[in-house]
């Protein structure tokens, strides 16, 4: 089985984000990266079959950021687990 995974330098998600979600379905993606996100803790991102994890700037403002978003479909076994 072979990932497909893409780097994304956004600058503002909010206003790329039907591009975003037209690019990940054509290309069928596995996993997105994504730089420059301008997330806060009011912006609100969701594409169908994919988790997404996001993380905001430290001071709160819509600047920075980053998002991994990771096609549900997939098989990912939890990393950091000790045994």
């Amino acid at each position: 089985m072979q990932l497909k995974i893409v780097l994304w330098n956004d600058n503002g998600l909010a206003q790329y984000t039907e591009e975003v979600k037209n690019y990940i379905q054509d290309q069928q993606v596995d996993i997105m990266l994504i730089s420059e996100t301008h997330f806060t803790t009011r912006s609100y991102f969701k594409i169908p079959h994919y988790a997404i994890y996001n993380t905001q700037h430290s001071d709160g403002t819509a600047h920075g950021g980053t998002a991994i978003l990771i096609k549900t479909a997939l098989n990912i076994i939890s990393m950091g687990t000790t045994t």
